[in-house]
């Protein structure tokens, strides 16, 4: 069927077929401390050793490196002046990366506790990839020192949803569901632990879903992190709680914005890298986001890359009486049109080129510079005050048509 399609239209649909290569719920906070360590020269724990104050006042303290993670093992107890954020204490043990040779350039120190010595050391020495070295880090996700558990965070948010998987059987299904019902839990962890009960939760445990929610109405700082739950709540739930996805969220036009986006989302990436649900049914669930024109640009690509041609009645008539408030809609149906190989699809297009020929020209001039169809990945989180799931501030949408959406998809 490809081979009847124009080359920049195969190339379109060939540019949505990406690897996953990370949880599309997760993202990392920060470079991972074995990334420091692979781009650094060199990486030690120091210790402060003086009391007096910064050497010239400008924040540069004087420290005695006590190990050595890499690099020359002769720096072990040597004197290096580096920077702190805050005035360090007589004792206090600090992580340090330097970049360069002959005289490293010290990045500023960490604080870490005793207790992230050993996590610090097994870095290494740590061997293996994919989920054979992501098991190293499961445990320490339940550490004392921050520093520990946030990188440890950041290097499941760097793996794939296969990765994941993978360790199934080793995920602590009772620790799981304790941190999705804590209050103090941050956005992104509690993703995480979604993703975690997708792969270890039983068919009862969808009822966390609604718990957690309404949790979250009782206390306006416990945020629910909606796109992770919902896809949770539909791999355990399955066809019936996709029914009431659809009924919630995606069908309602009362629902909030940033509730139906999130369902959104979570139906991408169930389509996308679990495909516990057919994509057939799938594309139906997004079918009723077609009757929100604030929100139908959102999905028409989406029903492009999975090839369902039957809504393309549905879209065009939505094309036919939106005005050029909608214009974002307008263009995701050109490129609906252009990347549909049956006849009706061009008979179509040239329709609306009679109606709208400004924006049929403009949707066809987007895919000159942008060769594919946009989707809209959910905003990440972007540190532990961020904005939370219930702002709709914020919310990203496209102004034109790129061809990347998440870049986290297997769409094989």
């Amino acid at each position: 069927m490809l081979a009847k399609l124009p080359l920049l239209i195969v190339a379109c649909l060939a540019s949505l077929d990406t690897v996953a290569d990370a949880c599309p719920f997760c993202s990392a906070l920060a470079p991972t401390l074995s990334d420091d360590i692979e781009e650094g020269a060199v990486a030690v724990m120091a210790c402060f050793v003086s009391e007096n104050e910064a050497l010239d006042g400008s924040g540069t303290y004087p420290m005695r490196i006590t190990a050595v993670v890499k690099g020359d093992s002769d720096l072990k107890d040597s004197l290096i002046e580096v920077t702190a954020k805050n005035p360090p204490v007589k004792g206090e043990l600090f992580w340090l990366v330097g970049y360069g040779q002959e005289r490293p350039q010290w990045s500023p120190a960490k604080s870490i506790s005793k207790a992230a010595v050993p996590y610090l050391l097994s870095l290494r020495d740590l061997k293996g990839s994919g989920a054979e070295r992501l098991e190293h880090f499961l445990s320490f996700l339940q550490h004392s020192d921050p520093l520990v558990v946030s990188d440890a965070y950041n290097e499941f948010a760097d793996a794939s949803l296969t990765e994941i998987a993978a360790l199934s059987g080793k995920l602590d299904r009772s620790w799981v569901i304790a941190t999705l019902l804590d209050p103090t839990v941050t956005r992104h962890r509690r993703r995480l632990c979604w993703t975690f009960l997708s792969q270890c939760g039983k068919a009862s445990d969808a009822r966390l879903f609604h718990e957690v929610r309404r949790k979250s109405k009782d206390n306006l700082t416990f945020e629910v992190g909606m796109d992770a739950a919902i896809s949770c709540f539909i791999t355990l739930g399955g066809e019936q709680a996709l029914a009431r996805i659809e009924r919630d969220y995606l069908a309602n036009p009362e629902a909030e914005y940033l509730d139906s986006f999130a369902a959104i989302n979570a139906i991408r990436v169930q389509g996308t890298d679990l495909k516990i649900i057919s994509r057939e049914r799938l594309a139906q669930s997004l079918r009723h986001v077609l009757s929100r024109p604030s929100l139908a640009d959102l999905v028409i690509p989406d029903l492009a890359r999975w090839e369902d041609w039957g809504a393309m009645d549905t879209i065009v008539q939505l094309f036919r009486r939106l005005t050029e408030e909608h214009r974002l809609v307008k263009q995701a149906t050109v490129l609906y049109l252009k990347c549909c190989p049956l006849p009706a699809a061009a008979k179509a297009l040239e329709r609306l080129r009679t109606i709208d020929p400004d924006a049929v020209r403009s949707a066809e001039s987007s895919m000159l510079f942008y060769p594919g169809l946009a989707t809209v990945p959910v905003p990440p989180p972007t540190d532990e005050s961020g904005a939370s799931d219930k702002e709709a501030v914020g919310i990203p949408r496209i102004t034109e048509l790129p061809s990347s959406g998440s870049g986290k998809v297997d769409a094989k």
